[in-house]
């Protein structure tokens, strides 16, 4: 009877270690997995040492002042960078968080308009523009990073604007290279767009951020924003000492041209006195000399 005794305390002890060291075990296994159990109680237990190892959540709710609006409309590759988090809902930034529900319309308020100034258009980096489409709405542009197009604000929240699109897009192909601006606008848009903005015919320019580029407002066939460097090597070509006139052979002296809306005679020795500034795409020519 003693030796039974004793064989089922031995046999109960074995059990014990034995369960204590799957506890151990399980307990090792919950940890890796950063999961929490509450079965076991006690200072040394699972859920007790599972919330010592767990990173409290300090994230606030931020509120859309004007200043966190034109950090992402200006700045937001600088945020990128920082380490700024998005998802489909908010945008977390150190330990503030903001909802994309919340994000606020750029104010009329805070635009400039867009208006030549001595036949120059200028965008500057870090501000608003604003027009109204034929329409009546109001559209909101940002100058940044060289470039003028819609709020990244608005893009966020899913209220790309095509209009806005084809707007700030026009002027920056006009401060980088308006060449081929006729295949993406119409005679009519372009005309529309310059006008408003209140370019003259003549010479004009457009810069965006850093961005430059000079221009001639012409009613002829070769387009309406010429180059100037195109402009010039035409008028080069065509008025001045340092080119030949011999296109100007096929006409009789005393014929007229009309350059720019002006009468232009030729003159004995089969010159034309044009001024440099006039519309030289703009021309009607005088019949030749028959042959």
């Amino acid at each position: 009877m003693l030796k039974v005794t004793k064989l089922f305390l031995f046999e109960s002890c074995i059990k014990a270690m034995k369960s204590s060291e799957n506890n151990d075990a399980y307990t090792k296994t919950l940890l890796s997995k950063g999961r929490q159990d509450s079965y076991v109680a006690g200072e040394n237990s699972v859920y007790v040492i599972y919330g010592r190892n767990t990173k409290v959540n300090t994230e606030k709710k931020g509120e859309f002042s004007g200043a966190v609006l034109d950090a992402i409309n200006f700045n937001y590759w600088k945020m990128w960078r920082n380490g700024v988090r998005e998802t489909d809902t908010s945008l977390t930034y150190g330990d503030v968080k903001y909802l994309k529900s919340e994000i606020p319309q750029v104010d009329l308020d805070k635009c400039l308009e867009i208006k030549a100034e001595n036949n120059r258009v200028i965008f500057t980096s870090g501000n608003y523009y604003g027009f109204h489409d034929s329409s009546g709405n109001f559209h909101a542009l940002a100058c940044a990073c060289d470039m003028v197009g819609q709020p990244y604000s608005e893009l966020l929240v899913n209220k790309a604007n095509n209009i806005s699109y084809r707007v700030g897009q026009f002027w920056n192909l006009l401060s980088w290279d308006g060449t081929y601006i006729g295949l993406y606008y119409s005679r009519e848009e372009e005309r529309k767009m310059l006008n408003d903005a209140g370019i003259t015919e003549g010479f004009f320019s457009v810069e965006v951020g850093s961005q430059k580029c000079e221009y001639f407002y012409s009613n002829g066939r070769s387009g309406t924003s010429v180059l100037k460097e195109r402009y010039d090597e035409r008028y080069e070509s065509m008025f001045t000492d340092t080119w030949d006139w011999w296109w100007l052979t096929e006409y009789e002296p005393g014929s007229v041209f009309k350059i720019g809306g002006k009468d232009y005679v030729l003159s004995e020795d089969r010159k034309l006195d044009v001024p440099y500034g006039v519309d030289i795409y703009d021309v009607q020519y005088p019949p030749r000399i028959k042959k």
